[in-house]
C-alpha cells in the first residue's frame, strides 16, 4: 500500500538495541499491516547480531528516514540513583556535541522516557540497552521509550563508562540514527567502549537539516 494513500495514517513503532557481545550477524525484520476502520499501523523491528567488521578509514553514520519535528525533545529519568547518573552523562554528552538537545520535562509532559529493566530472555537476551521509537514513516517521531539492562551490566562487567557509553548509544536511536559499521562509532551494534563520534555529530546535523523522510 502506498505511504500516501488517501483516507489511511500510517504509524511506525521501530526496536533497536545494543548488544552485548559477539555471534553470527543475524538481521530480522518483521513487517505487520493492520487496517481497521481507516487506520494502518506498521510495525519494525530490527535486530542486527555482530560480526566483526574491518573499519574504514572513515564511514558515516547512518541515519533513519525519521526525525523529530526539532532537534530538541523533553525526557524523564525513571531509574535507580545510580543509573540515573548514568543518564544524566550521556544526556550531558550529547547535549554538548550542540546538534541536539534533551530537555528535563515532567511526569505528564515528556517525549522521552529512560528506564532500566532487568530482563534477560527473549528479545532482551544478549542486550545492553533496547530504544524502542513512535512516530509515522517517512514522518515524525512522537514518543520514544529506552531501557538500559542493568542484569546484563552485571552480567558482563559493563563498568561506569561502559554503561554510559550504551546510554548514549541508545539516545542515538531515540534522535535517529541506526547502527554504524564504524568501529569508533557511538552506534555500533555491540558498543560499549565508543563515546559519541564527530561521524555521528555530523549525522545528528545532516539529519535535521535534511527535510524529515529524506536520507
Amino acid at each position: 500500500m502506498s505511504r500516501s494513500s488517501p483516507g489511511y495514517r500510517f504509524k511506525i513503532q521501530s526496536l533497536m538495541a545494543t548488544f552485548v557481545f559477539g555471534g553470527k550477524r543475524v538481521t530480522t525484520m518483521k513487517r505487520k499491516y493492520r487496517a481497521k476502520l481507516g487506520l494502518t499501523t506498521l510495525t519494525i523491528i530490527v535486530g542486527i547480531g555482530l560480526t566483526p567488521i574491518a573499519n574504514a578509514k572513515s564511514i558515516a553514520t547512518p541515519i533513519s528516514r525519521s526525525r523529530w519535528p526539532h532537534a530538541q525533545v523533553t525526557y524523564v529519568i525513571q531509574a535507580s540513583a545510580s543509573e540515573r547518573r548514568v543518564y544524566q552523562a550521556a544526556i550531558r554528552a550529547w547535549n554538548a556535541t550542540g546538534q541536539f538537545k534533551f530537555v528535563q520535562g515532567t511526569t505528564a509532559h515528556h517525549q522521552v522516557t529512560l528506564e532500566t529493566s532487568n530482563a534477560t530472555t527473549g528479545q532482551y537476551y544478549r542486550l545492553a540497552g533496547i530504544t524502542f521509537s513512535t512516530g509515522y514513516p517517512n514522518g515524525y517521531y512522537t514518543k520514544a521509550q529506552v531501557y538500559l539492562l542493568t542484569r546484563n551490566f552485571t552480567r558482563y562487567h559493563y563498568s561506569y563508562s561502559d554503561q554510559v557509553h550504551v546510554a548514549e548509544h541508545e539516545l542515538g536511536h531515540t534522535i535517529g540514527l541506526e547502527h554504524s559499521r564504524d568501529r569508533h562509532s557511538v552506534m555500533l551494534a555491540d558498543n560499549r567502549y565508543n563515546g559519541i563520534s564527530s561521524a555521528d555529530s555530523t549525522a545528528v546535523r545532516l539529519r535535521y537539516r535534511l527535510p524529515v523522510g529524506r536520507l
